[in-house]
């Protein structure tokens, strides 16, 4: 299994973090610290590029729903961007595509 590999980078006021690899729950946790170490160099409006994510379990899903609570709760914003077909069925079976907001492509949730 490839490692989760994490890079983060300010875009038009927003913070980028792109995730490639796979997001278990052996690296959940560093996620965690990841996100929230964006949200405070970078700002509360947060797009996660899900291009290169390979796989997502249940851990790496609670990951992104703390992320949303607190960067709404701070006045925020999260939106995934790109996810490949099984990262989105994922989504789609939780219903977190319902309350977060998920576009095709990273350029449309830079608009």
């Amino acid at each position: 299994m490839p490692p989760l590999e994490v890079t983060t980078r300010s875009d038009g006021g927003r913070t980028v973090v792109r995730l490639s690899g796979e997001l278990d729950i052996a690296c959940s946790e560093d996620l965690r610290r990841d996100l929230n170490a964006a949200r405070r160099e970078h700002g509360e409006h947060l797009v996660l590029d899900l291009a290169g994510l390979e796989f997502m379990d249940s851990n790496g899903l609670s990951v992104i729903v703390d992320c949303y609570k607190a960067a709404t709760a701070a006045g925020g914003s999260l939106t995934l961007a790109g996810p490949r077909p099984i990262v989105r069925r994922a989504l789609e079976i939780t219903g977190l595509h319902r309350r977060i907001p998920v576009t095709e492509t990273l350029q449309e949730a830079l608009l």
